[in-house]
């Protein structure tokens, strides 16, 4: 009977250890798109909508207030080729006729 309260709490002691590794592993991780799916999200959408729908960019290229760009970080996948993780994807922002950004076009490189 020893045994089996050894083999039981030792039993406890990895289920929590593999939660807690799984929680940390799974914590710093965010969505990841196949490609068409992110493009079904940015195109033809306002700046406000892409921010709702995947999340803010890691950096913003407004330099040319009439073309500007998000870039994020490993967020698309190419299904296409093995599902590889793309580098960075792009989305163009340009001004419509009413002046409002409207994504316009998706780069993933």
């Amino acid at each position: 009977m020893a045994t089996t309260g050894i083999n039981g709490g030792f039993t406890r002691i990895i289920y929590a250890a593999f939660l807690a590794i799984a929680t940390l592993v799974t914590a710093g991780c965010g969505d990841i798109y196949e490609r068409a799916d992110f493009t079904t999200l940015v195109m033809g959408k306002s700046d406000r909508d892409v921010t709702k729908n995947v999340g803010k960019p890691a950096a913003v290229d407004s330099s040319n207030p009439e073309r500007v760009t998000w870039t994020y970080n490993s967020v698309t996948f190419n299904l296409a080729n093995n599902n590889s993780r793309d580098s960075k994807t792009i989305v163009v922002f340009k001004r419509d006729a009413g002046g409002k950004l409207t994504a316009a076009e998706v780069k993933f490189e």
